[in-house]
């Protein structure tokens, strides 16, 4: 068997050495978030929208336009002469209306809340961004190396294959015809896995795609990032923590926009103001003498004295708002807390399993299949031992493998939770 274990390592080492040339080229996990949060839209219809509310803060800061008014008054009827009477006058005015108290400070402030939460919004999703596409991309990356761990161990059943053929053309005792099919349909189901992965690695391919826009994706590379132990964090500081996520600040946002409302809602019950101004210009009488012109100013005000059908009911709906927002702002917490709860336990007991697979698992696998290819070469074990040792040992692997994927799933999860820390 020793030919054998060299063209096994050999083998090993092509698969290893085409992993590394295609790290070089291939799509780490770095780069797909880069790529994504680089052609995300969004960002840039965000920030438009920003931009549209600070000029509609400045729009809505600044005293309506005034009023321009132009006229005759008095004219006679029977000749429509404008000399003919001394009332008869020709004017024009102007009226500046005052809004309700400080509606406009109020209208302007309520933009700029609006505004600033433009930038919490976006800060929360470039945070979306990396859990999402760091989900996809591993689960790109988690067939990949399903893959790699099964075209690896294909050598050993293809030799177990010849082996099995070998001892029975010699005629040998031990073997039947039931071991070369044995062999033959575990490479089958290799087969069948594989095409399974494969089609597991092109959703997740195709899934990419709409965050990567024209990126070829060829093959999942090791990610550079480091994935760092995540402690246990308690719930006073976890709570602390998630008070900070954009995704809350940018409800408080709300809530103080809305707050805002309430205001500009208790403003209306304020009197609106009107000043006016008119200069009249009168003709001169029918024996050619000056008349003099006229000026007039005056003040009008309205009186919001019927508030029952609409003042109290636009500061009731505006108060209903402003708490409407703060449950939301409570039960988006609740939910949060209890996802971050969740993920630690998962995390926590994943790190238990690998804990388990490394230490017993594994190396108990690989001495099973020693074993029992020893104990068959030996005339002391059967065939069908030997290839149930090499599939549990290549299944442990790959459970393996899919441990270490959940667990940077989870912490792609965790990540997302606690953006919060990132920005206090």
């Amino acid at each position: 068997m020793g030919s054998a274990n060299r063209r096994r390592h050999q083998v090993a080492l092509a698969s290893l050495c085409l992993l590394i040339s295609g790290a070089a080229l291939g799509l780490s996990l770095d780069r797909a978030i880069q790529l994504a949060q680089t052609n995300d839209p969004w960002q840039q219809g965000n920030q438009l929208r920003e931009s549209a509310l600070a000029a509609e803060a400045i729009s809505a800061s600044t005293l309506p336009d005034p009023i321009l008014n132009f006229g005759a008054a008095n004219l006679p009827t029977d000749s429509f002469d404008f000399r003919q009477e001394g009332m008869t006058q020709a004017s024009i005015g102007i009226t500046q209306r005052l809004p309700r108290g400080n509606s406009r400070e109020l209208m302007g402030k309520q933009k700029r809340q609006l505004g600033q939460q433009q930038a919490m919004l976006r800060a929360d999703r470039q945070a979306k961004v990396v859990a999402t596409v760091s989900q996809l991309w591993l689960e790109g990356y988690r067939a990949e190396q399903s893959m790699a761990l099964i075209e690896r161990t294909r050598p050993l059943f293809e030799q177990l294959l010849t082996l099995s053929r070998s001892n029975y053309s010699a005629g040998l005792a031990r073997a039947g015809q039931q071991d070369i099919i044995g062999a033959e349909l575990a490479l089958s189901r290799l087969d069948d896995r594989v095409l399974m992965l494969k089609q597991q690695r092109d959703k997740a391919r195709d899934q990419l795609g709409e965050w990567l826009g024209s990126e070829v994706i060829t093959v999942f590379s090791a990610s550079t990032s480091q994935d760092i132990l995540a402690q246990y964090i308690d719930k006073p500081h976890a709570s602390s923590t998630l008070q900070a996520h954009p995704a809350i600040l940018a409800i408080e946002q709300t809530i103080a926009a809305a707050q805002s409302d309430v205001a500009l809602r208790q403003a209306q019950y304020k009197a609106e103001w009107a000043v006016n101004a008119k200069y009249a210009h009168r003709a001169e009488d029918p024996l050619g003498n000056d008349r003099a012109d006229l000026f007039s100013v005056g003040v009008s005000v309205d009186l919001p004295l019927f508030t029952a059908k609409r003042q109290d009911q636009n500061l009731s709906a505006a108060q209903a708002r402003v708490e409407a927002s703060r449950t939301d702002k409570a039960l988006l917490l609740r939910k949060m807390m209890a996802s971050l709860q969740a993920q630690f336990n998962r995390l926590q007991g994943i790190d238990e399993r690998l804990t388990l697979y490394n230490s017993r698992l594994l190396p108990k696998a690989n001495e099973q299949v020693r074993t029992s290819l020893n104990a068959y070469q030996n005339d002391k074990g059967d065939f069908r031992e030997v290839i149930q040792a090499q599939i549990y040992a290549l299944n442990a692997d790959i459970d393996a493998l899919n441990l270490s994927i959940d667990r940077k799933k989870t912490r792609a999860t965790i990540d997302y939770l606690l953006t919060g820390e990132r920005h206090e």
